[in-house]
This record gives C-alpha cells, structure tokens and sequence, in this order.
C-alpha cells in the first residue's frame, strides 16, 4: 500500500486504543501519537514484507518443482562446456547422479560421430547469437544410447561470462514410433495380401501394391469409391447378411468369397474384415485384407478329383466303385435289381513294362481304359484298381448270363493287338473273375473278395478267360487258414522283426528320422510280406497285440540308441485302422513310453488316410490324446485314399507323407510332377512337414527338393535295415 493509504491505516489502529493519561500536555501527546502511528506503518511494513517473502519462497519451491521435474532436461554450461546447473530429468536422463554430473563436460555423453554437429551449433551460436537446435545421440555410462534434440540459448552470466542454456528432449520414443510407422508402410506396401482400408461409410481411403496387382485397379480408380465396385454377383444377399452380422457382432469376418478383377474375370479370394472403432466405441474404419486363392481352388479341385478318380488314366477308383456297389446293393434290395462285378487282370502286361519300359506300360494301360470306356453302357463303372487290374460294376442285369457275355467281349477286344507311340506292338490278354449279386454276396467288400477268388482261378486255369465265383473256389482260403495259424504262433516263436528305413531331412542331407517297418521269416514258409500278413492280423484280431509289440520294440530300440550316445531321432511307426477303434491306443502308448523312457517328442505315429476318413469325429479325439502325450502324428501314402483338404484341416497332423505312386514316375511324368507338387504346397498350407516315400533316383529328389519337400525315404538312401544296420548307418553320420 502507498504512504497515505499506510497512515490511514495506522490512524484507524491507533483510534481503536484508549489514551492512558489525558492530562499529559498537547505537545507530548501530538508527539506520542506520531511516535504510535509510525510505530503501526513500521509493523504493517513489516508483516507485508514477511507475507510477501512467504510468498516468494513457495514460488520459488513451485519453479524449482517445475524445474527438476519437467518433462525435458534443462542445463546450464559455461563457455568451457562444464555442466553449471542441471534439472533432476537431465540427471535422470543420462543416468547421473545431478551432484556428479556438475562440473562435467556434456560433450563426455555426445556420441563421438555427433560431437561436431554439437561444437558447431555451439558456434553458430556464439556468433549469431540467435537460438540453435540439433539431433544427436547422447551416450550413457553403462554404454546405452538414446536419441535427444538440444535446444540452446546463450545467457549472461552474473561475472560476466556466457553462459548456455540447453532444453534436452528424449527422442526416443518418437524415433520408435516413426521406425514403427516406417515398418508399418513397408509391410502395407510390400504385403503379398491385397489391403483396403475404407471409413465407416464403406469408402475406400487407402489400398496397397497388391490390392491393385491382384485386381487390376490403379490407387486413384477406387479411392472414395466402395466395395461394391469388385463385387461379382456370385454371393446372395443371405451370405452378406451374414458376413456384416458377425462383423456387427464381434468385430471380424473370414471366409472365402468371389470377387470381380477389373478386366472382368471372376475369382476366389480369401478375406478378412476387421472393424476399426474409438474409444467410444464407434466404427471409425474397416480393414480388408484378402489373397487370391485361385492356385489353391484349382490345386484341391485336382486333389478332389485324384481323391475320386485314378491319376493315369481318369477312371473312378475305388471308393467310387464302392460307392456305385452300395447303390447296386440297395436296389437290389429294394427293386431285387442284379448287378455283376467284374475283376480284371492283364496278362502278359509284366513283359511289356520288362520289356519297353513303364512308359510304355503306362501308355497301354491308358489305351485299356479307353476301350473298357468305349464298349460299355452308360449305367456301367470302369474302374482301375491299380497295376494292371481294373474292375467294372454293370448294372440292371436281365440275366446272370449276360455277365459271361460282356466277358467274353472284353477278352476278344483286349487280346487284339496294341501299337505304341514308340512304334511298338504288343500282345497283352485278360483274365476276369465274376461275382453276382445278389448271388455272391450282399455288400462291397464280399463281391470284391469273390471276385477276386474267380479272378485268381481264371488265372490258374491258363489265363485268357473268365469265371465265376462258386462255393468250390475254397482251397484259396486254405492258405489264409494255415497262414493264419502261422501268424498266432509268430509272436511266440519271435519271428517277427523290426526294420527301420532312414528318413532324409533334404536341405542337409542328414538322417533325422526312420520308419519301423515289420518282417516276417517263417521257417516252414520263409520271408511272408506285410501285404499278406496284415490283413489276416486284422481280420483275426491279433493286429493290436502285434501294433503293440511293434510299438514297444521301437520304443526299446529307440532308448537303447540314446543311451548308446547316436543322436536323437525321431522314429515313426504304423497305426492300423484297427488299432484306433479298438482298444485305447493313447492309454497304451503312454504306458509303452512310460515303461521304455523313450521320448515322446521323438516318436511318430502314422494313419493312412481311410484310417482318417473312416471314423473322423473319433480319430480327432484319438488323435488329441496321442497328440497330448506329445507324440508327432503323420498321415502316411496321401494321394492315394480319399481324404478331402478340407477334413484334413480338423486333424491334429504334423507330417504328410506323399505315397511313392506319385514319386516313381518324376521327372517323366508330368501329372505325377503337378500332383506332388500340389501336395507339398497343401502341405504347407496346412502348416505340415512334408516327406516324399520311395525316392530311388537323384532326378526325383532334386525335383524334390527345387519344390521345397522337407524330407525323403527310399533306396536312394537305403532300404531297411535290421536294428543293428541301422545302428551302423546312424555311427557313420556322427
């Protein structure tokens, strides 16, 4: 407050007194009221001058709060580059105590390669003296880097020297940032997936190079355009109400849908639509992200078609002749229809293939089936069982007769002669065996196996005819009894052995793995082949006891290695059909690895693909218990059974191993070519190893490998060897 207003004050304090003594005269009492009044100005001068020093000092403590904890480092450093002063961030910043940071030079923590860019924005600087910025990278003491941006302005000391003041920003985090959004435009640009980003209202904002490779559409035909303009009509209006329900209700849609490319063709993408939304939750943006996925419709569209059909001369297989046999089997049933199945069997075919090779054989089975195609009803299925048998199914027969009939024509037109590409002409006849149904049999496989009886006494009786089945055809069974008592004594009498082929890793050339593949010597009948004592196994319910023998000897063999000192590796072992839905399989293969200590992650169980397809909501579940034991799990001879892509998908596989029908003929063949490399490609679509079975030539595994197959078996590398060969082969790779 000014002076008057100062007196007036101190005259208001002194009236609220009472005078002591009224009688003192006027001159001392003028004087003692001047004296109080200057008495009161002196003490409200006073407390206005402690309030107001209680006020600087909290500012004060209030700057120095701002000022140690501000966001950036502050300092001060003289003309010498000494540290003078430093905030509590540049401490914290460079990783100094701020009592040892004083009186150090700042140029100790600037990286060597940025000192002059420092020394001249200090000069700059000094000359100018206008404010100098620069980005360099400050080292800390325990040799951590980090990236900051020095702002400094010059002052004036209170002697009289310049000093600098220096703001420190930490540019780290928006250094990762734009390496992060760099790194982010590099994948958006250079992804092999289509990407489009539109906002909320369906406009497109943004699409990357290969939106525009796989459509056709330049960057500036679709911006602020929508969707709409790729679609092609083959989707109602049902599949996108659907597909904008899901994305309504969690957020994100995938699946597949046909999209039109600018030039009109129409094509197959896999999509995926992500919605973008704010803190309130709102749809800001929508993310689409898409593949062609054409190579891989038509790759399953040819598997599918293998799976129904066989590769080298398009005829139906198997699982459509017993398709076409169940639909025979319940007319006949229901209408008493007759039907004939007939087995055939070129003769003489082993001496083309001896002698002119098996592209030669390969060319006159394609010409059978051509023939067998062009003299048969409609109604009729031709069907290559493979090798040189075929079967065909006629239908809708008026009389059991009328089989012997066509028969007869199928021998006369088959045993003209044949002429090669290569100029050759050649002689091959037929043999057929004749199963009737009803008669012979009421399902599939009965009519197949009577069949096949007739065929085989056809055969024996000098081949060039044909026979029916007949309840005399019994002495084909009397190998099948005694082999059947040989096999309950096999185990007992430990006839049975285990073999192990080497598995192959391709890029390394190493053994990695082998397959335990089961020998039979029997002293009355000599070396019995797994084709013929198999099936027996099965039909007589020894196939889990001696699966389980296997098992254990593998698993055996497999410790004795490791304790042996060999290296770790994987060995893989059959599982029959039979074993997977009879008995517990994961029960007694945990138990197995429990009793031997063999590893689990070293073992691999095989299933063919009918072993898959049989049962398939009961093999997953088999299937995930082996896989929770921690056991690797392969499908064996793919190709060759009936399996689709898209049930493969929903089995917890880890191996997929290409049947050795679609090796022998590379690189001759061009089909076998395309079918394996189709399916190492699925394969690894399905994020499955692939390894190739019977590679015998160098050709084949350099095919093998340019398509990227992972591993390989066969007798390019070895055969089988017994335990001890194995052990051998295993010494020399160390």
């Amino acid at each position: 407050m000014n002076a008057a207003d100062l007196r007036c004050y101190a005259e208001q304090k002194l009236a609220a007194r009472p005078l002591k003594n009224k009688k003192t005269p006027i001159d001392e009492q003028r004087l003692l009221h001047e004296l109080l009044v200057h008495q009161i100005e002196l003490e409200a001068v006073i407390e206005n001058l402690r309030h107001t020093q209680d006020e600087l000092e909290a500012s004060q403590a209030r700057y120095f709060d701002l000022y140690d904890l501000a966001p950036v480092g502050y300092l001060t450093v003289n003309s010498q580059d000494s540290i003078l002063e430093a905030n509590l961030t540049a401490s914290q910043l460079l990783d100094v105590p701020r009592q040892t940071l004083l009186s150090q030079s700042l140029s100790r923590f600037i990286a060597f390669k940025d000192q002059d860019n420092y020394y001249l924005s200090r000069k700059a600087l000094t000359e100018s003296g206008e404010a100098q910025s620069c980005e360099l990278n400050f080292i800390k003491p325990d040799g951590g880097n980090f990236c900051v941006r020095l702002e400094m302005n010059r002052a004036l000391a209170v002697d009289g020297e310049h000093t600098f003041r220096i703001v420190i920003s930490d540019l780290s985090r928006e250094k990762a940032n734009d390496q992060y959004l760099r790194q982010a435009a590099a994948m958006f640009e250079t992804a092999r997936e289509g990407v489009m980003v539109t906002d909320a209202d369906m406009r497109i904002l943004v699409v990357n190079r290969a939106f525009s490779e796989l459509t056709g559409y330049a960057v500036d035909e679709v911006l602020g355009k929508t969707p709409q303009t790729l679609k092609s009509g083959r989707q109602n209006q049902a599949f996108y109400l659907d597909m904008w329900g899901q994305i309504n209700d969690s957020g994100y849609w995938q699946g597949e849908i046909w999209n039109r490319r600018k030039d009109g063709e129409i094509y197959p993408q896999m999509l995926s639509i992500s919605a973008v939304r704010d803190e309130n939750n709102r749809v800001t943006h929508y993310v689409g992200v898409f593949s062609d996925i054409s190579q891989l419709k038509d790759a399953v569209a040819r598997l599918e078609f293998l799976a129904h059909h066989d590769p080298l001369t398009s005829l139906p297989n198997r699982l459509l002749l017993f398709a076409r046999l169940e639909h025979c089997i319940g007319l006949s049933r229901r209408e008493r229809k007759a039907a004939a199945l007939l087995m055939l069997d070129l003769d003489r075919f082993k001496d083309v293939n001896d002698s002119f090779g098996h592209l030669a054989g390969d060319e006159l089975l394609q010409q059978v089936a051509a023939k067998l195609s062009s003299r048969l009803r409609g109604i009729d299925t031709v069907t290559r069982l493979g090798g040189d048998e075929f079967a065909i199914l006629l239908e809708d027969l008026t009389h059991p007769q009328d089989a012997a009939l066509v028969a007869a024509e199928i021998i006369d037109s088959l045993s003209e002669p044949w002429r090669l590409s290569n100029g050759s002409e050649v002689r091959v006849g037929v043999s057929i065996g004749i199963s009737l149904l009803p008669e012979h049999g009421s399902s599939s496989e009965e009519l197949l196996q009577h069949a096949d009886a007739a065929l085989y006494r056809a055969k024996a009786e000098g081949r060039g005819n044909f026979k029916y089945f007949s309840e005399d055809l019994t002495q084909a069974a009397l190998r099948r009894i005694n082999l059947e008592s040989l096999l309950r004594r096999a185990l007992l009498r430990q006839e049975l052995q285990v073999y192990y082929q080497p598995q192959i890793e391709i890029s390394t050339g190493r053994i990695i793995g082998a397959e335990a593949l089961l020998r039979w010597h029997n002293a009355e009948e000599g070396a019995i082949p797994p084709s013929q004592f198999i099936p027996v196994a099965e039909e007589i319910g020894l196939i889990t006891e001696i699966g389980e023998w296997v098992l254990t000897e593998v698993c055996r063999q497999g410790r004795r290695w490791l304790d042996a000192g060999l290296p770790p590796i994987k060995l893989a072992v059959n599982l029959s059909p039979h074993q997977i839905r009879h008995g517990d399989i994961a029960a007694s293969t945990a138990a197995i690895l429990s009793q031997t200590g063999f590893p689990p992650k070293l073992l691999e169980l095989e299933l063919t693909e009918s072993a898959l397809m049989e049962r398939e909501t009961e093999v997953v579940l088999v299937l995930c218990q082996l896989q929770a034991l921690g056991v690797r799990l392969a499908i064996d001879d793919f190709g060759t059974g009936y399996s689709s892509l898209a049930y493969l998908k929903h089995f917890p596989l880890d191996i997929l191993k290409i049947d050795k029908t679609f090796i022998d003929d590379i690189p001759q063949l061009e089909d076998d070519k395309e079918i394996a490399s189709a399916i190492i490609g699925m394969g690894h679509t399905l994020r499955l190893q692939v390894l190739a079975e019977g590679v015998e030539t160098q050709e084949q595994l350099d095919f093998l490998q340019e398509h990227g197959c992972d591993f390989y078996q066969g007798y390019l590398k070895s055969p089988a060897l017994a335990a001890t060969e194995f052990s051998a082969l295993l010494q020399s790779q160390l």
